[in-house]
């Protein structure tokens, strides 16, 4: 098993990235860190505003308006302390394997003339893309759904244990999309990297042999196909992405119809409605965010496949 996973391309893939993220591992818990700070000061003008909505009918507002303008200036302050934080690693990672990688293509001196030269450098730097941009997201961009999700799961379990497990369910489906929609996705992936790989490298013969026809021919072909590529990923992809938002819209739309019907049975005050609605937002925002980074690391990932392939086979 250990032997399939060393050979399997999504496991080195992804163990790359893991690798890249402990050798920077100051970074990573930093930023963790302060992703986990940031995502409870969102969530914290959201329950101020609830306590607001519930003692504008006594009128005894008390500090609660200072609070939630403190809240909502604390948080976006948080968020980009953070951006800042993980641009630095992201920079300080992508300098290091792209120095890596281009010098270990070089050393193999299986590139003979400028087109397979220039195939070879896009190559790399999708393929480092596809890693640092990896461990950019995971660490900045998984955190911030799981937490809302166990903050708002546990204030609606607190509320009503039907309610709580309603609003989890609703998320399955959603997920289950992202996955199925990113398998029908690989193959035109695949061929996207691929083909970006070989324009760029024909490109650079176009421009250093200007007398060589054929390969204007090819760049013209190959330039076309590109095109077509391009079009049909982001045809199907919007429509993927459509679908999804879709679904996870319409399944917290049940969550809070059903917090409607059982409003007297647990004895929801409006401020408890105010919360409801703006935690199932915030959840719905954060879970879109999510999935479309995933489906940005699968893409990377298809990058990254592309290169490893070639590298096999020019070691072999």
């Amino acid at each position: 098993m250990r032997n399939e996973l060393r050979l399997s391309l999504g496991w080195r893939f992804y163990s790359d990235v893991f690798r890249l993220i402990w050798e920077y591992r100051g970074f990573g818990l930093a930023i963790v860190a302060v992703t986990i700070l940031q995502e409870f000061a969102a969530l914290w003008p959201v329950s101020l505003l609830g306590q607001f909505v519930d003692r504008l009918q006594t009128g005894d507002l008390g500090h609660v308006v200072w609070l939630l303008m403190g809240a909502s200036l604390l948080y976006p302050g948080i968020v980009r302390g953070n951006t800042i934080l993980r641009h630095k690693m992201f920079y300080e990672t992508d300098l290091q394997k792209r120095v890596e990688l281009t010098l270990e293509e070089s050393e193999r001196g299986d590139c003979g003339d400028l087109e397979a030269a220039g195939t070879a450098h896009t190559r790399v730097v999708n393929a480092v893309s596809g890693i640092t941009n990896a461990a950019f997201h995971i660490l900045g961009s998984f955190a911030p759904v799981i937490i809302k999700v166990v903050v708002v799961a546990g204030n609606l379990l607190n509320y009503n244990r039907l309610l709580g497990a309603a609003y989890l369910g609703s998320l399955v489906v959603p997920a289950v999309m992202t996955v199925v929609f990113n398998n029908k996705l690989r193959v035109l992936r695949d061929a996207e990297y691929s083909v970006i790989s070989r324009g760029s490298g024909i490109g650079v013969k176009v421009i250093a042999q200007r007398e060589d026809t054929d390969a204007r021919h090819k760049f013209g072909r190959i330039m076309f196909e590109r095109k077509g590529v391009l079009i049909s990923l982001v045809n199907q992809s919007q429509l993927y992405i459509y679908f999804r938002e879709a679904a996870l819209v319409g399944s917290q739309f049940l969550v809070v119809f059903l917090a409607l019907a059982m409003r007297e049975e647990i004895a929801l005050t409006p401020g408890d409605f105010t919360r409801i609605i703006g935690y199932t937002t915030q959840v719905a925002a954060a879970f879109i965010g999510t999935a479309s980074v995933l489906d940005a690391i699968i893409s990377y990932s298809r990058a990254y496949y592309a290169y490893v392939r070639r590298t096999d086979q020019a070691r072999s």
